[in-house]
Formats: C-alpha cells, structure tokens, sequence
C-alpha cells in the first residue's frame, strides 16, 4: 500500500509546470485584464487550440463556431475564462491511450466541457460567482488520469483484482494505496497551487461535511454532479463511474433542484 502512495505522490510533484502562457492568462484573469488575457494565449497554439476546442462544444450552444481566440475571451468574462484555462491544465498529464479505462481523450474532454456546463448552471441558481469555485471543477476529471497511470502500472493486478474479487476501482485504489479518488484530487490541487477556496470546496465534498455553509451546499451539489456525469453509459462502460458511491442521504437537501437545472435545458 505504502509503494503504491508513494508512486502516486510521485507522479503527481513530476506533473510538469504551468507553461509561462498560462500562468501569465490566469494571472491576467485574475486581475480581469480579459485583452491581456488573450494575448497570453495566443503565444502558445497548443493552449489556444485547446481553449477553442472546449468552447466548441455542442454542449455550450454557440451557433457559430467561434475561431478567434480573443472571441473567446471576450464572450465567457474573465470568471468563465479562468474555469475553461483551468480545465486546460489537466492536458499536461493525459496518456497518449488510454488502457486502464475505455476512454480516450476526446470523450475526456467532453466530460470536461460537461461538467463545466452543468456546474455553471448551478452556480447561476444559486447566485453564487467566485471566480474559483466556478473553476473548481475544471480539474477533478485529472484525478481518473492519475488512476489510469497509476493503474497501467499495475494492471496485471488491477484486472486481477476487478476480474476476480468484483470489486470497483474505487475500492482498488483504497486498497493499493490507501486514497480516495478526492484525495488524489486534492493532491493535485495543491501541486497546482489551487486557491484556498477550491480546496476548501473539495475538501468538504471529501470529508461529506455538513454544516450551515455555501461550502457544505456546493459539495452537495458537486457531489451530485460528478455522479450525474460518470453514470452516462460512455462512463459506465470506460468504468469511471465505480469512482463514485451516491450518498442520497448527503444530497437530500439539493437532489430536486439539482434535477430542475440540470433536466430543464
């Protein structure tokens, strides 16, 4: 179990630097500075494809494709912008194929762009806009790719383990390592030197804690969300939905708005 930790501590402090074009975006954003902002981003192609990419998605509702990356700034507001720079850094660990899970990275990032979506629209129900809880969510599909890194090392035993003991992955990576997918999480938010507020948020969502607080709300939420999204058939069938035990008792207090938003388009 100890190895295994140690592995995934290790591939997490291994995960390259944020490129100077993207620290220098989010700085930019953060001070929303929106046409600094822009200019960052066009210096690197690989960024800027990324973003147009993302924003592209059916699932944002654009009717014409926007291929200017200034548009994109320029349309989304400096919050919006800083949650899709921010989804961009997962890019920086993707496998080049994935053979863990059924997936590849194309359906990752369609997972992103849902998640984004989704959360946006809770977040405007409940009138709450801080630019780092929108950006929250952004990273947490990075967590399945450290699973699947951290997995494909061991895959012998890890198909082992699913084949034999039908147990979920969630419980093989209890079990080798003695973490939770939000724990992996959290340890990617903090090599990436994520606000307090994001990891106040993921924190509450982890430890299931329940108070008076926006913070134990949006857990409720978030949880509900990243179960709605990994419970899609292209999920199930890649395997990222065994990550995810749905506590109804947690979400009780959001489960039919979260439904009325989610469900009415």
């Amino acid at each position: 179990m100890g190895m295994i930790k140690q592995k995934i501590e290790k591939f997490i402090s291994e995960i390259p630097p944020l490129p100077k074009s993207v620290k220098e975006c989010i700085e930019n954003l953060e001070s929303d500075d929106l046409i600094k902002a822009a200019v960052s981003a066009s210096k690197d192609p690989a960024f800027s494809h990324y973003l147009l990419s993302l924003v592209n998605k059916p699932i944002f509702g654009f009717q014409k494709e926007i291929r200017d990356i200034h548009q994109v700034f320029g349309i989304l507001g400096a919050k919006k912008a800083h949650q899709i720079v921010s989804a961009y850094y997962a890019t920086l660990i993707l496998p080049k194929k994935w053979r863990v899970f059924s997936l590849n990275n194309s359906d990752f990032q369609i997972l992103q762009s849902s998640l984004i979506y989704n959360w946006n629209r809770i977040l405007e129900y409940e009138e709450y806009g801080d630019m780092h809880i929108i950006s929250a969510v952004s990273l947490i599909p990075a967590s399945f790719v450290v699973c699947e890194k951290i997995f494909e090392e061991s895959i012998d035993e890890v198909r082992l383990l699913k084949e034999q003991k039908n147990i979920s992955y969630d419980e093989i990576l209890y079990k080798l390592s003695g973490l939770k997918i939000f724990d992996i999480f959290i340890m990617i938010c903090k090599e990436w030197e994520l606000n307090e507020k994001s990891l106040k948020l993921i924190s509450y969502l982890n430890e299931k804690i329940e108070d008076n607080s926006t913070f134990s709300k949006l857990a409720k939420y978030l949880h509900l969300l990243i179960f709605y999204e990994i419970s899609k058939p292209i999920y199930i069938e890649a395997g990222l939905n065994d990550f995810i035990e749905f506590d109804v008792e947690f979400v009780q207090e959001v489960y039919e708005n979260f439904m009325d938003i989610v469900e009415n388009k």
